[in-house]
């Protein structure tokens, strides 16, 4: 079926005389281009823009996406449905020595029945959640705006990068929780360049804030506010049933790490290395700051890119180690006039910690002639090891997987217009797994268990997109693409799709 398909494009490409395409053309390909994550060092260090494929990209554009899944194929705090409608920007201009980029993008999105969490960015304040027993659809909107610069002198290249995020997310049933996120980045970086070696440093802070404010709005009616601490355990003396809850997550994120990257006309290969350390603060409405999270991540990558068979070879190893630790506070109450109880510091202790491992593996060979005909195949591999602990009562998750894929595509450019598309399919297996937990409550059965149940559970996953190019006038190309996926194990399954214009100039 392989040869089948080559030969009936490569017949397609001939008959139409594609004698080759146009500089839009071959920007945007290479901007999009699979093998663009093997080289993603710019994604770290704004001053690392040798590993850009182009001069010259500007584009906008708007994509739809939706996904459902089935019960069992999906995280109780992911929700089981999801649609976004998101309004987009980005350019990259050299000129001269100086480079500057941008991107920005406004997002309008819900999330179907999502259950046990009344907060956003759930995956990086967990355990320490607020939760109901209710549930519903969450909506959301959201901005993001991103600029830098970088200029080079001599050797070296100094940069950097401005980021804020900002958002408001609310549900629409009682309890109601309204969330405003914001979100500030400050990425500096450097590169000098000797020779065929670059020596890269960057670093980033984030400051991280979201507020929390919960209503019911029915009259005469409460709701019971769960403070998560994970396992199905919740802190019971500050766990309350009332008519409101507010609480504020406050958070330093530090990142610095350096890369070092040898290139020469046949072969190139870059090393990469990034530290990583969060402190999240949880605060209460009454001056208590009960919990206090860290993470602490460590990131290596290797690259390495080869000229083979008259095509080019790809290499890409990653590793990660992320640790979260989770330190809480105890208070006692004190009362103050027989009516007013005040909260004096008791003990302090870390009473959490999830420890995740990652090794992901990916070879691509592709032809870099975006004038040509060609046909790329890419092979990727995962091994995930995740462990949570809870230290009193002892209770504890280890789940450990793999993930195998292949994928190939094609690049078809045409006498008016190009088409650019791939396949790809994976299965992802549970090696080992067990749970050790003995709560026996609302939470313990319908978002640990459940979570459990779809986190050790094997299924096979099959991708496929296509992207026509044409266009508009000489000096603006249009860009329409969809893409869809499917998760599918025994009986049930989940599936997404995603449909994007954008018009590049």
């Amino acid at each position: 079926m392989k040869y089948i398909f080559i030969s009936i494009l490569s017949v397609i490409s001939i008959a139409l005389h594609a004698a080759g395409v146009d500089t839009l053309h071959v920007e945007a390909t290479a901007w999009e281009s699979p093998w663009r994550n093997f080289s993603d060092y710019f994604e770290y260090n704004p001053a690392a823009t040798f590993s850009v494929p182009v001069n010259r990209f500007s584009e906008v554009g708007a994509s739809y996406s939706s996904s459902h899944a089935d019960n069992g194929m999906h995280l109780v705090q992911e929700g089981n449905g999801a649609s976004a409608l998101q309004l987009h920007s980005e350019s990259f201009q050299v000129s001269s020595n100086y480079r500057f980029f941008g991107k920005a993008f406004f997002s309008s999105d819900q999330k179907n029945n999502v259950g046990w969490r009344d907060v956003e960015d759930y995956s990086l304040l967990s355990p320490y959640l607020v939760a109901d027993s209710i549930g519903g659809t969450y909506k959301r909107e959201s901005y993001y705006l991103s600029g830098g610069a970088s200029v080079r002198f001599h050797h070296t290249e100094w940069g950097i990068r401005g980021t804020y995020e900002g958002g408001v997310s609310y549900r629409q049933v009682d309890p109601r929780p309204r969330n405003t996120v914001s979100v500030i980045h400050i990425n500096p970086g450097l590169t000098y360049s000797r020779a065929n070696w670059r020596y890269g440093w960057f670093g980033e802070y984030v400051r991280y804030r979201q507020n929390v404010d919960i209503e019911v709005e029915k009259t005469d009616r409460k709701e019971y506010f769960y403070l998560l601490q994970g396992f199905g355990i919740y802190n019971r003396e500050f766990s309350v049933l009332d008519e409101t809850f507010t609480r504020i997550y406050k958070g330093n994120l530090y990142t610095t790490g350096f890369h070092l990257n040898k290139e020469d006309h046949f072969r190139s290969t870059g090393v990469l290395v990034a530290l990583k350390r969060a402190i999240i603060k949880v605060e209460e409405s009454d001056r208590r700051t009960p919990y206090q999270l860290t993470h602490n991540e460590i990131k290596s990558q290797i690259t390495h890119e080869q000229k083979l068979f008259g095509q080019s070879l790809f290499l890409k190893g990653t590793y990660s180690f992320h640790q979260a630790i989770g330190n809480e506070t105890q208070y006692a109450p004190v009362t103050i006039n027989t009516n007013f109880i005040v909260w004096n510091y008791a003990t302090q202790s870390d009473r959490y910690q999830s420890r995740t491992q990652n090794i992901q593996f990916s070879a691509l060979l592709a032809n870099k002639d975006f004038s040509r005909f060609s046909i790329w195949e890419q092979l990727d591999g995962a091994w995930q090891n995740a462990r949570q602990y809870y230290y009193s009562p002892d209770y504890h998750q280890f789940v450990q997987d793999a993930t195998g894929s292949a994928t190939i595509g094609f690049n078809c450019p045409l006498q008016t217009c190009s088409l650019v598309g791939s396949v790809k399919a994976g299965y992802k297996k549970n090696l080992s797994s067990s749970l050790l937990q003995e709560e026996n409550n609302l939470i313990s059965s319908q978002l640990i268990v459940p979570d459990y149940t779809f986190l050790t559970s094997d299924f096979a996953f099959y991708q496929i997109n296509l992207k026509l190019r044409f266009h508009l006038s000489p000096a603006v190309l249009a860009t329409v693409s969809g893409e869809a996926g499917l998760q599918k194990a025994s009986d049930k399954q989940a599936f997404s799709t995603n449909f994007h214009f954008g018009l590049n100039f």
